[in-house]
């Protein structure tokens, strides 16, 4: 059994791994035989396991636990480890309590962000500074507290983090600031991510005053509003300090978040969409693909019917360029807050490319007969917007219509993704295999993460959005491999922020992607 060095190299360990599976793939009978000792498959994952063997761990986790152990000082560790408590949604604080578990009597900060109240209560008997001293670059007790996801993460820790925040105003803690990094309260630490009730609860008991950046987070909370009746019960004039609170609950297609707002008396005429940028209400919860019953809300507390988005296009009129299939109801809805007949009038492009998106090839045909320059004054943006909606929700009909018309199976929308992009991270596995027969590059890059397409269907697996009602992303990933797509750059890390699903990190690890160590 070899021995592990004092202070041993990660890097170092990891390159050895990597060299011993080429060894063994170039046929060294003595690589094979260290491999083939622990598993009958040639991989990193099996060279990684058999060096952790020969160093007489069970595991490459359990070297990898001891490597840390040697090599990494406790207090950057409880640092990053803070930091995970508070920024990491994948769980990553979770494995690093359980790696190491000296962290939780490590100090005040993780005291403070594991909700140990007698701990937090005996260190400010000692030091009763503390409370107001920052314990990580940036973040003062009470921000941590506040920020924590511990009460998620482990719902047992839920009234102890109640219990530290508590302690922590008694001792003198500031509810109004100082400010975390990026000019955050505590209160917006406490609505941010995952929204912790009991403790906006009481923030604003201790006078902490919520504004429309708060109000908006809190949309995002997923505690059922209840941390979003308890900012707007807290604000006194909800009509002039809301603007883009709305617009959590309309990219969310969520009714009762909007009705909670229109009812405590946020003015959908006022509205600012995500960046904080006015926008036409009706049209941004039409791009949002809100319901009609959603926008009808929205107009009977006074948002324009009619208002054209930043392109100049009706509400009704994207709806039509975005496929809606509920054309009808949207116009009785629209009518009957007003909105006049004549708006509804398309544009000779825009009626072209709904009826693309309806996949009429009669009412396409006749456009085109009539108006044989058509086709010809679409700008490359307008191409590429039906294109990657028809493929991001599954809609294969009308996809193949247009490329049979000369649309480019290539064109690219946001992110600099192409079209086929944009069908494999919505798992629309029946418009990837269209694609892929037209001709589209499986091995294209996006412009803003230099990803494949196979790199967005994986992440688009965890994520899971909702274009396609109809996504599966395991044929999604499988017709991509099967298509030939480069596994080279997929990763599989329980530290990914953006992991795969369960499902389809198994079905990669059976076409041959090894787990990688986090960190």
């Amino acid at each position: 059994m070899a021995d592990l060095p004092a202070r041993p190299s990660l890097d170092r360990l990891r390159r050895e791994a990597r060299d011993l599976l080429r060894a063994a793939q170039s046929g060294d009978p003595a690589a094979v035989g260290r491999i083939r000792a622990v598993s009958d498959a040639l991989t990193l994952a099996s060279a990684q396991l058999a060096l952790a063997r020969e160093y007489g761990y069970a595991s490459w986790a359990r070297l990898k636990t001891e490597v840390s152990a040697r090599t990494t000082d406790l207090a950057r560790l409880a640092e990053e480890f803070c930091v995970a408590s508070i920024r990491d949604g994948t769980g990553r604080a979770v494995r690093m309590l359980a790696a190491t578990p000296q962290l939780a009597d490590y100090g005040f900060a993780t005291a403070v962000i594991l909700g140990d109240a007698g701990r937090v209560r005996a260190e400010l008997s000692r030091d009763p500074g503390l409370a107001t001293r920052a314990v990580i670059p940036g973040w003062s007790p009470l921000h941590l507290a506040c920020a924590s996801r511990w009460f998620r993460l482990d719902p047992a820790r839920a009234d102890g983090l109640a219990a530290v925040t508590r302690i922590l105003l008694d001792a003198g803690a500031d509810p109004f600031g100082p400010v975390a990094g990026g000019g955050w309260t505590p209160l917006r630490c406490a609505v941010a991510g995952a929204a912790n009730p009991a403790i906006v609860s009481l923030l604003l008991e201790r006078g902490a005053v919520p504004n429309d950046h708060d109000l908006y987070l809190a949309g995002f909370g997923g505690d059922d509003h209840q941390s979003l009746r308890l900012l707007l019960a807290a604000v006194t004039d909800v009509p002039g300090l809301a603007r883009m609170a709305l617009a959590a609950p309309i990219s969310l297609n969520d009714t009762e978040g909007v009705r909670l707002l229109l009812a405590a008396g946020a003015d959908p005429r006022r509205y600012h969409d995500d960046d904080d940028q006015p926008c036409p209400v009706a049209y941004a919860a039409v791009r949002a693909d809100c319901s009609a019953e959603l926008i009808g809300l929205l107009l009977a507390h006074g948002a324009e019917p009619d208002r054209p988005g930043p392109d100049g296009r009706s509400p009704y009129t994207l709806a039509i360029l975005r496929g809606r299939d509920d054309l009808d109801p949207l116009a009785d809805v629209l009518r009957r807050h007003g909105a006049a007949d004549d708006t509804y009038p398309l544009a000779d492009t825009d009626r072209f490319l709904g009826a693309c998106l309806r996949a009429d090839q009669d009412a396409v045909q006749r456009l085109l007969a009539e108006d044989p320059g058509l086709a010809g004054r679409l700008t490359d943006a307008q191409r590429a917007e039906v294109l990657i909606r028809a493929a991001e929700t599954g809609n294969v009909p009308a996809l193949r219509l247009m490329l049979d018309i000369g649309f480019p199976v290539d064109a690219r929308g946001e992110h600099g993704g192409t079209v086929l992009h944009a069908a494999a991270y919505s798992g629309s596995s029946a418009a990837v295999r269209v694609l892929l027969d037209r001709g589209a590059d499986l091995e294209a890059r996006d412009a803003t993460w230099n990803s494949t397409p196979l790199d967005w269907a994986v992440v688009g697996s965890g994520g899971q959005p909702a274009d396609n009602p109809q996504a599966d992303w395991m044929a999604t990933v499988s017709a991509l491999l099967e298509a030939g797509a480069s596994i080279a750059e997929i990763t599989l890390s329980p530290d990914d922020p953006k992991a795969p699903s369960s499902e389809v990190a198994d079905l990669l690890r059976r076409h041959g992607v090894a787990d990688s160590v986090p960190g």
